[in-house]
C-alpha cells in the first residue's frame, strides 16, 4: 500500500503518446507581482522532466537543502519513486519486464545508478551544467565524475517511494534528513539519509529480503558483497497488520508511512528534537497514524518509537488509530510548528461529492492538563421494600441486599450525579475515577458496579437514618423504586432505568474507601461533557438476590468532607480558538478549505473581507454595508466623512483607510493595528455597531479644496 500518484512539483502530466505512464516535471515559477503567495503560470522554467513506467510510486517531495552553492543558492533535493507497479520488476524497470512471469534477479530502477528512479537527486536550479543546461550538478554530489552512465544528480538510492522527507535545519537542529520510505509487503520504515548511501531495495525491505509475489521465492537477485555490506539500515521500522516480522515482533502500526518533521517550534518545549511522522493507512479503508522517533541521546542514531500520538478531539480507533482519517502528509510553517493534513477519501485519487478533496490541516499545539474534582451534586437511595420508600439528602448512601423488612433479598440501589460542566467542551478525557467510602459492610468481598443511568430523577429530603437501611416514606422530588422522581415520572423498570454492563467495578471487602476507575467511566463523563442533557449520573448497586450485603456509604450530606463520594476527572482541554477559527467554524464545516479571495455570497466583497467587517461569507450584504463616504461643503473647502467597520478581536489584523485624487499616490489618514484603537491624521471617533459591540464604527474626515476630488479605499493586511 503506497500513496500512488504524488506527483512531484504538483504537475503530472498524462502522456497521450504512452498509454498508462506520464511525465513527473521538475518546474520553478516565479512570484507574481504584487503578492508574495502567489506564483505568476506565465513565468515557468522546467528544469527537469522524467517519463514514469506506471503510474504510482512516484515519491512526491521537493525540499531545499542547509548547503551553500558556490553563489549562495540552495541545492534542491528531489524524491523519486522506483517507476511504480510492484517490486521494481516490470516493464520499465532495469532487468523488468511485464509478462505473467517475471524475471526475479533484475537489479531493478532503485539500484540501477544510471536511472533516476528510486532515488532522492540533488541539483542545482541555478546551475547550467546538468544535462539540457536547464540546472547544474553541485560538485560534492556523490557520484560526479563516476562515468558509467551513472547520473550525476543522485544523491542517495535504494528507495522504494520516499513519500515525504525533511531536514532538521532549524535552529537547534542536526541539518540530518530524515526519510519515510513506503514498503511493499511486510514492513514500513524511516531513513536517515546520506550522501552517496544505498538503502536497499529491491535487494531488501527494510533489513529484511523481501518475498516476491509468488509467495515462495524470496529474492535471489546477486549483488556485489561489498554494496550489500555498505546497505544502510533503517532507524525505525514496523510492521503490517497481520504480518508477524522478527523476535520480538516488530509493532503492527500501519500499511503506508508518511514522512514527517523533527519538531523545532517554540510552543512546545516538551516535543523539541523529536521526529514526529505517520502512516497513510490501509488501501481502501482509511485509519491513518500518528506516531513520534525520539533519539535516546544526541545524534547517536537509535531512536525509540511512540507508537500513536492522538490528535485532540479526534477518535481513535482500538488500536490508536485515527478513526476514518488518512495521514496524507505533514508539513511545518515559518516558526517550525508542525501541521498534519487529514484526508477522509478511502481511495487515493478519490474526492468527495463537491470535486474537492476532502479532510483538513490541523496544527500541533500545547495542549494544557486539567483536573476537575467534584462531589456529587445530588445523590439518593431506592429502597424495594414499598415504592414510596426513598432515601434523600440523608448522610448515608446504600447499595446490596438488605434483610431487615420483609426478606433476605431487599436490594438497594445508591444514585449519585455528579456536574461537569467546568469541563471544557471537546476535551480529551485522559482518566475517571468515582471514590466512594464505605461505612458499614456486613460481609466481605462483594463485588460492587457502578452502572450508567439513563434518565433523569429527582432527589428529596427524607431520610432513613445514620444507621439503618430501612426505608422511610418519599418526599416530593424523591427518586423511588417504581418512580424517577416520585409521583411524576416512572422508571421503565423499577430500581432505574440503567445500562446493565458496568461502567467500572470493585470489590468491596470491608469498611474503608474504594475507587472504581475504567476506560467506560470516561467515556461516560465525555458523554455528559458533549452531551449535557444526558448526564443523569450513576448508579451503584451490589450483588442481588443472596445473602444480606448492604453497604452503608457517606452520602454528599456528610459533615466531613473528605468522606463524601468524589470523581476526579483529568482532562486535556482543547486549545483554545483564535477569533478567525471560531468564524471559520460559524459558517464552514470544519477541515473545509475557504479560499479567502473568493466571493461565496456574490455580494463583491471577498471572504477575506467577509471576516474583516464580521460579515456572514455565505449571505449577501448592501454594497455600503461595510462602508459610507459623504461630503459637505465648508466655505471654499468640501469634507469627506467616511465610516467604516472593524473588528478588535481580529487581532492579526491592520485597518488602513487611504484616499487618493489621482489613483497613483495613496495617503493614509487611519490605521488600526492588532486590534487597538485606530489612529491617523484622519481620525475622529469610533462607536460600537449597534446591536454587534464588540464590533466598531470608525470615522474618518478628511478636507480638501473646491473642486479636487477624493476616492477612498480601505487595506486590510494580515
Amino acid at each position: 500500500g503506497a500513496p500512488a500518484n504524488g506527483s512531484l512539483s504538483g504537475n503530472s502530466y498524462i502522456n497521450g503518446l504512452l498509454a498508462g505512464t506520464c511525465v513527473s516535471v521538475i518546474a520553478e515559477f516565479q512570484v507574481g507581482l504584487g503578492n508574495p503567495n502567489v506564483a505568476d503560470p506565465t513565468s515557468e522554467r522546467r528544469l527537469l522532466l522524467y517519463t514514469q513506467p506506471q503510474s504510482n510510486h512516484n515519491g512526491g517531495q521537493l525540499e531545499f537543502g542547509p548547503e551553500l552553492g558556490p553563489g549562495g543558492e540552495r541545492y534542491l533535493y528531489i524524491g523519486v519513486g522506483d517507476g511504480g507497479s510492484q517490486q521494481d520488476n516490470n516493464l520499465g524497470h532495469t532487468g523488468g519486464d511485464n509478462t505473467s512471469i517475471r524475471p526475479t534477479s533484475g537489479l531493478g530502477n532503485a539500484q540501477d545508478k544510471t536511472r533516476l528512479f528510486g532515488k532522492i537527486l540533488r541539483i542545482d536550479p541555478l546551475g547550467t551544467d546538468g544535462p539540457g543546461g536547464q540546472y547544474g550538478i553541485p560538485v560534492s554530489n556523490p557520484f560526479v565524475g563516476v562515468g558509467g552512465g551513472v547520473r550525476e544528480e543522485i544523491y542517495s538510492y535504494g528507495m522504494r517511494n520516499p513519500w515525504k522527507f525533511s531536514f532538521d535545519k532549524r535552529p537547534g537542529g542536526t541539518n540530518r534528513l530524515f526519510c519515510g520510505d513506503v514498503g511493499g509487503g511486510r514492513t514500513e520504515e524511516v531513513n536517515l539519509i546520506v550522501s552517496g548511501g544505498n538503502y536497499g531495495w529491491r535487494y531488501k525491505e527494510g533489513v529484511e529480503l523481501p518475498t516476491f509475489s509468488s509467495g515462495a521465492l524470496t529474492n535471489p537477485m546477486t549483488l556485489p558483497p561489498a554494496e550489500v555490506a555498505a546497505m544502510i539500515g533503517p532507524i525505525a521500522r514496523y510492521a503490517h497488520p497481520g504480518a508477524s516480522v522478527e523476535v520480538p515482533a516488530l509493532p503492527q502500526l500501519g500499511y503506508s508511512v508518511t514522512g514527517g518533521y523533527v519538531y523545532r517550534g517554540l510552543a512546545i518545549p516538551a516535543l523539541q528534537g523529536k521526529f514526529v511522522f505517520g502512516d497513510y493507512g490501509q488501501i481502501g479503508l482509511t485509519d491513518g497514524r500518528l506516531m513520534g522517533l525520539e533519539e535516546t541521546a544526541p545524534l547517536s542514531g537509535v531512536f525509540t518509537l511512540t507508537q500513536a500520538l492522538p490528535i485532540l478531539g479526534k477518535p481513535l480507533t482500538a488500536a490508536g488509530a485515527l478513526l476514518g482519517e488518512r495521514i496524507l502528509c505533514l508539513g511545518e510553517d515559518e516558526v517550525g510548528e508542525i501541521y498534519v493534513g487529514l484526508k477522509t477519501n478511502t481511495g487515493v485519487l478519490q474526492l468527495g461529492t463537491d470535486g474537492l478533496p476532502a479532510g483538513g490541516i490541523y496544527k500541533i499545539v500545547p495542549v494544557v492538563p486539567g483536573t476537575l474534582m467534584v462531589n456529587p451534586a445530588k445523590d439518593n437511595s431506592i429502597f424495594s421494600e414499598t415504592p414510596n420508600n426513598s432515601n434523600g439528602q440523608g448522610v448515608s448512601l446504600f447499595a446490596g441486599v438488605a434483610g431487615v423488612i420483609t426478606s433476605s433479598s431487599d436490594p438497594r440501589h445508591a444514585l449519585m450525579a455528579f456536574d461537569v460542566s467546568a469541563i471544557p467542551m471537546g476535551a480529551t478525557i485522559s482518566s475517571a475515577t468515582a471514590e466512594i467510602h464505605v461505612a458499614t459492610s456486613p460481609t466481605a468481598n462483594n463485588p460492587m458496579t457502578l452502572h450508567l443511568v439513563t434518565q433523569p430523577w429527582g432527589e428529596g429530603n427524607s431520610t432513613a437514618g445514620e444507621t439503618g437501611g430501612q426505608g422511610v416514606p418519599a418526599a416530593s422530588g424523591d427518586a423511588t423504586w417504581t418512580h424517577r422522581q416520585y409521583n411524576t415520572n416512572t422508571w421503565t423498570t423499577p430500581g432505574g432505568d440503567f445500562v446493565a454492563t458496568a461502567s467500572a467495578s470493585t470489590v468491596v471487602s470491608g469498611f474503608g474507601t474504594y475507587t472504581w476507575t475504567s476506560a467506560q467511566l470516561a467515556a461516560d463523563v465525555l458523554g455528559w461533557v458533549t452531551s449535557p442533557a444526558t448526564n443523569n449520573g450513576w448508579l451503584l448497586k451490589g450483588v442481588e438476590g443472596g445473602a444480606p450485603n448492604a453497604k452503608r456509604i457517606y452520602s454528599r450530606e456528610f459533615s466531613t468532607a473528605s468522606s463524601r463520594p468524589k470523581l476526579t476527572v483529568a482532562y486535556v482541554a482543547p486549545p483554545t480558538l483564535t477569533h478567525r477559527e471560531v468564524w471559520l467554524q460559524t459558517y464552514f464545516p470544519v477541515g473545509k478549505f475557504v479560499d479567502g479571495a473568493a466571493d461565496l455570497d456574490g455580494d463583491g466583497i471577498a471572504n477575506a473581507f467577509e471576516y474583516a467587517f464580521t460579515f456572514s461569507p455565505l449571505t449577501a450584504n448592501a454594497p455600503d454595508a461595510a462602508a459610507q463616504i459623504s461630503a459637505a461643503y465648508s466655505g471654499n473647502d468640501v469634507v469627506f466623512t467616511i465610516n467604516f467597520r472593524r473588528d478588535p478581536r481580529a487581532t492579526e489584523l491592520t485597518y488602513i483607510l487611504e484616499t487618493t485624487g489621482d489613483f497613483v499616490t495613496w495617503t493614509p489618514l487611519v490605521t488600526s493595528v492588532g486590534g487597538a484603537e485606530p489612529t491617523g491624521s484622519g481620525y475622529v471617533t469610533e462607536n460600537d455597531v449597534v446591536g454587534e459591540a464588540p464590533v466598531r464604527l470608525v470615522t474618518a474626515q478628511e478636507t480638501v479644496p473646491v473642486p479636487e476630488k477624493r476616492f477612498a479605499r480601505i487595506r486590510v493586511v494580515p
